[in-house]
């Protein structure tokens, strides 16, 4: 799970600043219904996160 953790964060850096990171997991989030990040990775659903990074990378719209 650490290392699926890192690997978020670095991905998370690549489309928003590194200081923002935390307080981006810990806001709630339109993108997941109103739930913060870390609540959806806590649901197991952390697909949900690595699909808007896909899109956000690849620049289309979702």
């Amino acid at each position: 799970m650490l290392n699926e953790l890192l690997r978020l964060t670095n991905a998370l850096s690549e489309i928003m600043h590194k200081d923002a990171i935390g307080s981006w997991l810990q806001a709630p989030n339109s993108a997941f219904d109103g739930l913060k990040p870390l609540e959806v990775i806590e649901r197991g659903e952390i697909d949900r996160i690595w699909s808007m990074i896909f899109f956000l990378r690849s620049g289309v719209p979702s």
